[in-house]
């Protein structure tokens, strides 16, 4: 199983000379040029169907390499979400960088997202061209953080909802229009009885991107 840990990311972007030049780029042209090695069975045929889908106000569904439906939810010329199946969901976003990166003065932001119920995301970053970014990443999200108990609950109560969530899993989701991410824990097995007294103590933790790192909100 893989936790997801955040979140500071103190990581030295690469600058270059003055003499080159520096430009934009859209999630189109790096959703293209993505390696099939990040998702194995949607092949650049895929990728590219589903930006032609997009573009003509279609349905973006593709059977990919595992005879599945795969779907494209939203692209826009910054972000992007694809349902690869029903357990599998992947947001991409560029964000802006102080300093360029590769001569681009945008970086990548992947989430990948694994569960029905019980979600757990990881977050990885790519320059532009698909080469992924050495990042120092120390947890500032803890659990303590996302659970919060009301003044009217009692302390056993909330100690047993508290184990209800073990072991913690984080999801994370990027937001279509701004550069924040969103943090939260995962729900998995939680009984109808229980889900308004789980409402209660869970809060979600944002944070948004500076053009270095992110910060809570």
């Amino acid at each position: 199983m893989i936790l997801l840990s955040f979140i500071v990311f103190h990581f030295s972007l690469v600058s270059v000379s003055a003499q080159t030049s520096v430009r934009q780029i859209t999630i189109k042209e790096v959703f293209k040029a993505m390696p099939d090695s990040l998702i194995p069975y949607l092949s650049q045929n895929n990728r590219l169907d589903f930006i032609d889908f997009m573009e003509s106000n279609m349905e973006a569904k593709v059977t990919n390499s595992l005879n599945g439906i795969s779907r494209m939810d939203i692209m826009n010329d910054q972000f992007l979400s694809l349902t690869l199946n029903e357990a599998s969901k992947v947001q991409i976003r560029l964000l802006p960088v102080s300093e360029p990166v590769d001569s681009m003065q945008q970086i990548i932001c992947l989430v990948h997202t694994l569960g029905v119920k019980g979600l757990e995301s990881t977050v990885s970053f790519y320059s532009c061209s698909w080469r992924p970014l050495q990042l120092s990443i120390n947890g500032i999200v803890t659990p303590n953080e996302v659970l919060v108990q009301p003044t009217s609950m009692p302390d056993d109560r909330f100690q047993e909802l508290k184990a209800m969530l073990m072991p913690y899993m984080f999801w994370a989701s990027l937001s279509e229009a701004e550069d924040v991410l969103t943090i939260g824990l995962s729900e998995a097995n939680i009984s109808t009885d229980d889900k308004e007294d789980m409402k209660l103590i869970l809060r979600l933790i944002k944070l948004k991107w500076n053009g270095v790192t992110f910060n809570k909100i």
